[in-house]
């Protein structure tokens, strides 16, 4: 039993009494009509509203909304662009024609510094007989200086991107020839057609810089 305590005033024991049964009434069906989800198509709530049965139990309301909303909606599918429209239609932009010229020009070995890029020629039209295996993401800081080395002094230099360790195993092309794994590394070709795998950033940025005095025009 609930128990009340005794007050002088009529009128708070009378408010007292009531407030059990406002409590039970608060937990009957009634206070708990559920509502349909606002739907995120303004343009057809109304209509699917209209179209579900009030008698029918909530959850099936909201099943039948939102199955017509969905076959409302198919029709605006087909119009979804295929990746070969949005590359088309990014490239019919300013800044989507800027940004595929430059990926051309770093296919050539011209063209921005960039960390996807795979040739750096500058002004050589050699091919370049040094490799640097670098970082694909471009975070690693001793690549990253190697690299301002070899931007600063103009190097050319083919350039093979390897994941990280936090990213994955590291492919076998790379560790036959360095196989400890570290990076950055170069790959040089000897006079006598061989490779020399060098590792240490300190060690191949000292080497690059002995090989390309500014003698040779290199800065």
């Amino acid at each position: 039993m609930l128990k009340i305590q005794s007050t002088k005033h009529p009128f708070i024991q009378k408010v007292l009494l009531f407030l059990p049964f406002l409590f039970i009434r608060s937990l009957s069906a009634d206070a708990f009509q559920l509502q349909l989800p606002q739907s995120p198509f303004p343009a057809h709530a109304e209509s699917i509203s209209s179209q579900t049965n009030i008698n029918q139990p909530r959850t099936t309301q909201w099943k039948v909304g939102m199955s017509k909303l969905s076959s409302s909606t198919s029709s605006s599918d087909n119009a979804i662009l295929s990746w070969d429209d949005l590359k088309e239609k990014n490239a019919s932009q300013s800044v989507g024609s800027a940004l595929n010229n430059e990926a051309e020009k770093r296919k050539g070995g011209k063209g921005s510094a960039h960390v996807q890029s795979k040739l750096r020629l500058f002004n050589s039209e050699v091919t370049p007989k040094i490799t640097l295996y670098r970082d694909h993401a471009g975070w690693c800081p001793y690549c990253q200086k190697t690299m301002l080395l070899i931007e600063e002094k103009g190097i050319p230099i083919n350039i093979e991107l390897v994941p990280m360790r936090s990213y994955g195993d590291k492919p076998t092309e790379f560790t036959r020839i360095v196989p400890s794994g570290l990076l950055p590394a170069i790959s040089v070709e000897m006079e006598n057609g061989r490779k020399q795998a060098i590792t240490e950033s300190q060690v191949i940025m000292e080497l690059l810089d002995k090989w390309h005095p500014a003698t040779e025009g290199y800065k």
